[in-house]
């Protein structure tokens, strides 16, 4: 039977077909998919219990230097059983295709959408959030309506602890972190593995034939850092987030010609976005301005009087990856001896807002879709805890960490999943995204590695 451990039992002579670090939404995620498609033995490995413990979460720690706070790491890199699903609020939308269109991403944006059906069944998601998941406005072709849909949200620890810790084929490791991964030439052959609570105890090494990263934005460059894995790669750097701004303008929005496109059943956070087209002629980022639907007034628009909604607005845009935003060692030590990881980053985001925002505005206005105010001059950004890009997807292994099936460039058997491998991060929340592409990753490695499990294993 499969089962929760402290792994105290022989834990030198534990030998899986694949281990998977981290138990967040894309391990657990990656280890259904893999018990569900393949016959595989798969450790499931978490440095946290089922529920949340102080001293585990500590390790969380961080030395940041710049926009993000001390705070935030321990708050966005949750160490227990379920991951930042245990915290997760709950916004989905498809990636953009803007990214794909400028050649961004190693893949072409029909790979990813095949996986979106999948993934909102997972998420819990209506079908609309990928068959209707931006919508077209008459008279304009510069912006589209872009529904933001709301999981309950999905806690993955509770959704689906039962499968995973009664799977016979899974091995759900709490209490232990993975220190460092032992490679041999292109491959990786032991894990390292310190208990989490007691630092005394010797750790364990466990083999496996694939490993897979699957530990976060923060977690997958550092344990490649602290393992001396991918050192001519560009391990850490272009650490993304999505810059937040809320209640800096006021629009006014033709309902008339919303009303027919905006999904009012829907439990969703309704938005107007820039198309993609749009962004790639006039080299902008996608953006996205949120809506309500609270107060109808009229309004002259385009000479006329009609019915319009008046909205504040709140904001999240897409930053570009840069090079001084990164992950690295710091000169403090954690409770397992190791190198807190130091995070460099500044959003550098004013001037980009503003231009995105005239932008934005001059189309509202030349369509007649609506008359927005400025922005405000002295708005506060707010990180979205959406950690992105420091283990990028990429064809060249001088501008990236993993190949297009997320394996990293110099080892053999090692893949990582999550939204670290993002090369760019759009304007959507990530977390349907990363949904999806584990699955792909997970029907990559049931293919690669072989066998179908019988259906009732």
């Amino acid at each position: 039977m499969g089962r929760t451990t402290m792994l105290v039992l022989d834990p030198e002579n534990r030998h899986y077909d694949v281990a998977i670090i981290g138990s967040g939404p894309a391990g657990i995620t990656l280890a259904l998919s893999l018990a569900r498609l393949t016959p595989l033995r798969i450790a499931l490995l978490e440095s946290g219990l089922l529920d949340a413990d102080p001293t585990i979460q500590a390790l969380a720690r961080a030395q940041p230097r710049g926009d993000l706070g001390e705070a935030y790491f321990p708050m966005h890199t949750q160490r227990r059983f379920g991951g930042s699903s245990t915290i997760w609020g709950g916004y989905c939308a498809v990636l953009e295709e803007r990214a794909f269109m400028a050649g961004d991403w190693p893949i072409p944006y029909s790979e990813l959408k095949r996986w979106y059906p999948a993934a909102a069944g997972m998420l819990e998601l209506p079908d609309n959030a990928y068959t209707r998941p931006h919508v077209a406005i008459e008279g304009t072709r510069d912006i589209v309506y872009k529904p933001f849909y709301l999981s309950p949200p999905v806690r993955f620890n509770e959704k689906y602890g039962d499968e995973i810790i009664s799977h016979p084929r899974i091995d759900l490791i709490l209490g232990h972190t993975c220190t460092r991964l032992e490679a041999s030439g292109r491959q990786v052959r032991h894990l390292l593995l310190q208990d989490s609570l007691d630092t005394t105890r010797a750790p364990v090494r466990l083999r496996a034939d694939t490993v897979v990263l699957a530990c976060g934005g923060v977690g997958n460059p550092r344990l490649l850092q602290l393992s001396g894995i991918g050192q001519d790669l560009p391990v850490g750097v272009g650490l993304m987030e999505h810059p937040h701004m809320y209640a800096v303008a006021n629009m006014y929005l033709d309902w008339n010609r919303l009303q027919d496109v905006v999904d009012r059943r829907a439990n969703a956070v309704h938005a107007l976005q820039l198309a993609d087209a749009y962004c790639v002629t006039h080299d902008a980022l996608s953006f996205s301005a949120d809506f309500n639907l609270q107060q109808l007034v009229a309004e002259p628009l385009l000479g006329e009087r009609r019915e319009a909604l008046f909205t504040p607005v709140s904001l999240r845009a897409e930053i570009a990856p840069n090079p001084d935003n990164r992950v690295s060692d710091s000169d403090q030590l954690n409770a397992l001896g190791q190198p807190l990881p130091r995070i460099d980053f500044h959003y550098r985001f004013r001037q980009q807002a503003h231009r995105t925002w005239q932008l934005f505005a001059d189309a509202l206005l030349r369509t007649g879709l609506g008359r927005p105010s400025t922005l405000r001059s002295n708005f506060q950004l707010h990180s979205g805890g959406h950690l992105m890009g420091t283990t990028r997807m990429g064809t060249d292994p001088r501008q990236s960490v993993v190949d297009i099936n997320a394996r990293v460039h110099t080892t053999d058997n090692l893949y990582v999943a999550g939204s670290s491998v993002f090369p760019a991060g759009g304007a959507s929340n990530p977390t349907y995204t990363i949904i999806a592409l584990t699955l792909r990753l997970g029907d990559h490695l049931a293919a690669r590695l072989g066998g179908k499990a019988d259906a009732t294993s």
